[in-house]
């Protein structure tokens, strides 16, 4: 079996090819997302039977695997099964969509027992309604925003540039500076910072909402397949009453809004997150699944 290698910002186009041929559902399969996490967590790949596999491990777990992008995927979960069997660790893959599991049963029928993960699972929403906001159901969202267009009439958004990005980074060095992070959120923090630095070298949008020349929020997504956008970050000053939705809104308009859908990802089990997802109104909950082999 190929040898797993640790991901690097070069490995960018290679990754890209698989996810472009093969275009995937759940928002953990984009490169940039991968590139956010790496430095908090252990992201290896490698190529076998004409499929890209991914690891991820976390300090102190287990690792896990992606489903195979492309390739004969029965034949390089085999062999990955046997790797790990060598090496006396389990085997699960992770962020299977419906279809992606319902692909590995048929694949390998009676070899896994399935386990969904509501926290994990992605909120994908119709990006007109998210741009719009009509009707009652978005009454308060369209009310923050208003407030915002009021009394903020000096406000502006523009893209992320080679001219801008020193500026991007400082701000947000400046906000995460005057939080109390935990861990998650420094991991967090230090992928935001090395995505801006490496943005040209990267396949992502990042919008960006001033007032008064000043930057009060940003966001950062990219297409994960034809009809389907992602926002991996989101990021404003609470000083600004309504900053969260007009970037929110703003960065679609001008950004995604040739798109059917976006997937705003996962709410990770924080309940103050679940909330807020919730009430966006979500198209639909892109349920996913865990899989382990059964014992035997």
């Amino acid at each position: 079996m190929n040898q797993f290698q640790p991901l690097t910002l070069a490995d960018r186009a290679l990754i890209e090819s698989y996810l472009q041929e093969y275009p995937p559902e759940v928002s953990d399969l984009s490169f940039t997302n991968l590139y956010l996490w790496h430095f908090s967590r252990t992201i290896r790949f490698c190529e076998i039977a004409g499929a890209l596999c991914i690891e991820t491990t976390y300090p102190n777990q287990a690792p896990f695997l992606f489903f195979p992008v492309g390739g004969d995927k029965a034949q390089a979960i085999e062999k990955l099964i046997a790797h790990y069997r060598a090496l006396n660790l389990p085997f699960c893959i992770h962020s299977l969509s419906e279809n992606n599991k319902a692909e590995l049963e048929a694949l390998m029928p009676e070899r896994f027992v399935f386990e969904h993960n509501r926290d994990r699972s992605d909120y994908i929403y119709e990006t007109h309604s998210l741009i719009e906001l009509k009707g009652r159901k978005f009454h308060k969202k369209k009310n923050h925003v208003n407030q915002f267009y009021e009394n903020y009439p000096n406000y502006s958004y523009e893209t992320l540039t080679e001219g801008n990005q020193q500026e991007l980074l400082a701000t947000w060095n400046a906000w995460f500076a005057q939080s109390e992070p935990t861990q998650s959120l420094t991991n967090e923090h230090i992928g935001i910072c090395n995505a801006i630095a490496h943005f040209a070298d990267l396949s992502f949008r990042c919008g960006i909402v001033r007032v008064g020349g000043e930057i009060v929020a940003f966001s950062l997504g990219e297409p994960l397949n034809k009809e389907t956008a992602v926002i991996h970050i989101e990021k404003a000053n609470i000083r600004y009453h309504g900053a969260y939705q007009v970037i929110n809104q703003l960065f679609l308009k001008h950004e995604w809004s040739d798109y059917r859908f976006v997937n705003r990802e996962e709410d990770l089990g924080i309940e103050g997150l679940r909330r807020a997802k919730l009430s966006y109104q979500p198209y639909c909950i892109l349920d996913k699944y865990e899989a382990s082999l059964k014992e035997g």
